[in-house]
Protein backbone atom coordinates (compact mmCIF):
# COMPACT_ATOMS: atom_id res chain seq x y z
CA UNK A 1 0.00 0.00 0.00
CA UNK A 2 2.64 2.56 0.56
CA UNK A 3 4.50 1.79 -2.57
CA UNK A 4 1.22 2.93 -4.51
CA UNK A 5 1.42 5.96 -2.20
CA UNK A 6 4.64 6.34 -3.04
CA UNK A 7 4.37 5.94 -7.24
CA UNK A 8 1.25 8.51 -7.01
CA UNK A 9 3.17 11.11 -5.26
CA UNK A 10 5.86 10.66 -7.30
CA UNK A 11 3.37 10.56 -10.57
CA UNK A 12 1.84 13.83 -8.85
CA UNK A 13 5.37 15.83 -9.12
CA UNK A 14 6.36 14.34 -12.48
CA UNK A 15 3.09 15.49 -13.95
CA UNK A 16 4.18 19.05 -12.12
CA UNK A 17 7.43 19.25 -13.50
CA UNK A 18 6.62 18.31 -16.95
CA UNK A 19 3.69 21.16 -17.33
CA UNK A 20 6.34 23.73 -15.79
CA UNK A 21 9.26 22.22 -17.72
CA UNK A 22 7.07 22.57 -21.09
CA UNK A 23 5.89 25.64 -22.48
CA UNK A 24 2.80 24.85 -23.91
CA UNK A 25 0.92 25.81 -20.53
CA UNK A 26 -0.50 28.86 -22.11
CA UNK A 27 -1.86 26.52 -25.37
CA UNK A 28 -3.54 24.11 -22.71
CA UNK A 29 -5.15 26.83 -20.62
CA UNK A 30 -7.43 27.55 -23.79
CA UNK A 31 -8.12 24.21 -24.42
CA UNK A 32 -8.65 23.22 -20.74
CA UNK A 33 -11.14 26.82 -21.04
CA UNK A 34 -12.87 25.01 -24.27
CA UNK A 35 -13.63 21.88 -22.82
CA UNK A 36 -15.04 23.42 -18.95
CA UNK A 37 -17.55 25.50 -21.38
CA UNK A 38 -19.31 22.82 -22.01
CA UNK A 39 -19.78 22.01 -18.31
CA UNK A 40 -19.65 25.52 -16.68
CA UNK A 41 -21.66 28.65 -18.18
CA UNK A 42 -19.66 31.78 -19.75
CA UNK A 43 -20.17 33.93 -17.73
CA UNK A 44 -18.67 31.82 -14.25
CA UNK A 45 -15.83 30.50 -16.68
CA UNK A 46 -14.91 34.08 -17.63
CA UNK A 47 -14.55 35.56 -13.89
CA UNK A 48 -12.26 31.83 -13.60
CA UNK A 49 -10.25 33.10 -16.18
CA UNK A 50 -9.33 36.41 -14.76
CA UNK A 51 -9.50 35.00 -10.90
CA UNK A 52 -6.99 32.63 -11.80
CA UNK A 53 -4.63 35.32 -13.37
CA UNK A 54 -5.59 37.65 -10.10
CA UNK A 55 -3.93 34.87 -7.62
CA UNK A 56 -1.25 33.70 -10.08
CA UNK A 57 -0.29 37.69 -9.77
CA UNK A 58 -0.79 37.45 -6.18
CA UNK A 59 1.04 34.29 -5.45
CA UNK A 60 4.40 35.79 -7.75
CA UNK A 61 4.02 39.24 -5.80
CA UNK A 62 4.61 37.06 -2.41
CA UNK A 63 7.78 35.46 -3.60
CA UNK A 64 10.94 38.12 -3.06
CA UNK A 65 12.45 39.36 -5.87
CA UNK A 66 15.33 37.10 -7.12
CA UNK A 67 13.01 34.10 -7.51
CA UNK A 68 10.00 36.43 -8.89
CA UNK A 69 12.65 37.03 -11.81
CA UNK A 70 13.72 33.80 -12.15
CA UNK A 71 10.31 31.67 -12.15
CA UNK A 72 8.22 33.95 -13.42
CA UNK A 73 8.97 33.69 -16.96
CA UNK A 74 8.59 29.70 -16.87
CA UNK A 75 6.03 29.17 -14.23
CA UNK A 76 3.64 31.85 -14.94
CA UNK A 77 1.28 30.25 -17.67
CA UNK A 78 1.55 26.50 -15.27
CA UNK A 79 0.88 28.25 -12.04
CA UNK A 80 -2.29 30.02 -13.83
CA UNK A 81 -3.39 26.39 -15.23
CA UNK A 82 -3.24 24.92 -12.09
CA UNK A 83 -5.07 27.39 -10.41
CA UNK A 84 -7.57 27.66 -13.31
CA UNK A 85 -7.82 23.97 -13.08
CA UNK A 86 -8.50 24.30 -9.13
CA UNK A 87 -11.35 26.96 -9.82
CA UNK A 88 -12.81 24.45 -12.23
CA UNK A 89 -12.85 21.60 -9.79
CA UNK A 90 -13.95 23.55 -6.79
CA UNK A 91 -17.04 24.62 -9.03
CA UNK A 92 -17.62 20.96 -9.60
CA UNK A 93 -17.47 19.62 -6.38
CA UNK A 94 -21.59 19.49 -5.76
CA UNK A 95 -21.44 16.83 -9.10
CA UNK A 96 -18.90 14.56 -7.09
CA UNK A 97 -20.33 14.79 -3.93
CA UNK A 98 -23.82 13.30 -5.45
CA UNK A 99 -22.29 10.17 -6.20
CA UNK A 100 -20.76 9.62 -3.00
CA UNK A 101 -24.71 10.13 -1.58
CA UNK A 102 -25.59 7.80 -4.21
CA UNK A 103 -23.27 5.24 -3.26
CA UNK A 104 -24.10 5.65 0.21
CA UNK A 105 -27.90 5.38 -0.08
CA UNK A 106 -27.37 2.31 -2.52
CA UNK A 107 -24.99 0.59 -0.11
CA UNK A 108 -27.94 1.62 2.60
CA UNK A 109 -30.54 -0.10 1.14
CA UNK A 110 -28.52 -3.32 -0.01
CA UNK A 111 -27.27 -4.03 3.37
CA UNK A 112 -30.82 -3.42 4.69
CA UNK A 113 -32.41 -5.56 2.27
CA UNK A 114 -30.08 -8.47 2.28
CA UNK A 115 -28.90 -8.64 6.26
CA UNK A 116 -29.67 -12.28 6.15
CA UNK A 117 -27.28 -12.79 3.85
CA UNK A 118 -24.45 -11.03 4.58
CA UNK A 119 -22.75 -13.33 7.31
CA UNK A 120 -18.91 -12.90 6.27
CA UNK A 121 -17.43 -9.71 6.28
CA UNK A 122 -15.41 -9.13 3.67
CA UNK A 123 -11.93 -7.84 4.65
CA UNK A 124 -11.02 -7.86 1.07
CA UNK A 125 -13.97 -5.96 -0.67
CA UNK A 126 -13.76 -3.66 2.45
CA UNK A 127 -10.06 -2.37 1.90
CA UNK A 128 -10.33 -1.96 -1.98
CA UNK A 129 -13.95 0.02 -1.26
CA UNK A 130 -11.30 2.28 0.84
CA UNK A 131 -8.57 2.52 -1.20
CA UNK A 132 -10.94 3.18 -3.99
CA UNK A 133 -12.35 6.03 -2.16
CA UNK A 134 -8.90 7.36 -1.25
CA UNK A 135 -7.56 7.65 -4.96
CA UNK A 136 -10.90 10.33 -5.32
CA UNK A 137 -8.37 13.45 -4.15
CA UNK A 138 -5.51 11.85 -6.09
CA UNK A 139 -7.09 11.95 -9.26
CA UNK A 140 -8.11 15.28 -8.85
CA UNK A 141 -4.99 16.06 -7.98
CA UNK A 142 -3.91 14.62 -11.24
CA UNK A 143 -5.73 15.92 -13.26
CA UNK A 144 -5.09 19.59 -11.72
CA UNK A 145 -1.66 19.02 -12.61
CA UNK A 146 -1.87 17.34 -15.65
CA UNK A 147 0.23 18.41 -18.62
CA UNK A 148 -2.48 17.42 -21.01
CA UNK A 149 -5.92 18.95 -22.21
CA UNK A 150 -8.50 16.50 -20.15
CA UNK A 151 -11.78 17.62 -20.20
CA UNK A 152 -14.02 17.72 -17.12
CA UNK A 153 -16.88 16.10 -17.79
CA UNK A 154 -14.45 13.32 -18.06
CA UNK A 155 -13.29 13.98 -14.54
CA UNK A 156 -16.62 14.19 -13.47
CA UNK A 157 -17.82 10.83 -14.93
CA UNK A 158 -14.76 9.00 -13.57
CA UNK A 159 -14.85 10.11 -9.95
CA UNK A 160 -19.02 9.34 -10.39
CA UNK A 161 -17.90 5.96 -11.18
CA UNK A 162 -15.14 5.13 -8.34
CA UNK A 163 -17.85 7.26 -5.90
CA UNK A 164 -20.75 5.31 -6.72
CA UNK A 165 -19.28 1.65 -6.62
CA UNK A 166 -16.84 2.18 -4.00
CA UNK A 167 -18.91 3.89 -1.43
CA UNK A 168 -21.62 1.11 -1.67
CA UNK A 169 -18.69 -1.53 -1.18
CA UNK A 170 -17.95 0.32 1.75
CA UNK A 171 -21.17 0.59 3.28
CA UNK A 172 -22.11 -3.16 2.55
CA UNK A 173 -18.58 -4.86 3.34
CA UNK A 174 -18.51 -3.23 6.61
CA UNK A 175 -17.18 -5.23 9.53
CA UNK A 176 -20.69 -5.64 11.83
CA UNK A 177 -21.77 -7.70 14.67
CA UNK A 178 -24.62 -10.35 13.97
Amino acid sequence: MRLLWIGILILLFVSLASLISDGRSANLIQRSWVAASSVIPETILTDFQHASARYTARLFASLPEPFREKMSQKMWSAVELVTFRSLVLLHLVPALLLPLLIGFLEGWWTRASQRSLIKIHSPMRFSLALTGLELIPIMALLWVTAPIAIPAMMLVLLIAVFAMFNTRNLILHAPTQF
